[in-house]
């Protein structure tokens, strides 16, 4: 009986921080303009390393938040979006799929982000999605 009580605990240890392994299945990804022109060779390599990513299944589920049709379109271009995890991708594909968007360096005048989160969030309101 200790075994099996011994066994739930560790169960109960372990359920609990299984939610620290799936937070950064996703990542947030927004270039744009600071008010200057927009550096469209750092834009372009974005796009480039995403469609490689998707292209190989690295990236399974890829959702534009902006530019998107019936939008309005800012005047300096950019994009926001979304890329998650592909499935039976391990975390080091994926890491390294984040650790090339983290290579890009935009010129000054660019603004670049990416933000780890658990999963691309879609909203009828917002973006286009393509599986």
């Amino acid at each position: 009986m200790k075994k099996f009580t011994c066994l739930m605990i560790v169960g109960v240890v372990l359920s609990m921080s299984a939610p620290a392994f799936a937070e950064s299945r996703a990542v947030n990804i927004s270039i744009g303009s600071i008010g200057g022109p927009l550096d469209n060779a750092a834009l372009r390599t974005i796009r480039q390393v995403i469609g490689f990513a998707v292209g190989t299944g690295t990236v399974d589920k890829f959702i534009v938040y902006s530019p998107t049709a019936g939008s309005p379109i800012p005047i300096e271009g950019g994009l926001s979006a979304c890329a998650e995890v592909g499935f039976g991708i391990s975390n080091k594909r994926f890491n390294a799929f984040i650790q090339e968007l983290r290579s890009i360096k935009p010129e000054a005048g660019t603004f670049y982000n990416l933000e780890l989160t658990a999963s691309c969030q879609h909203s009828e309101n917002v973006g286009t999605q393509v599986q």
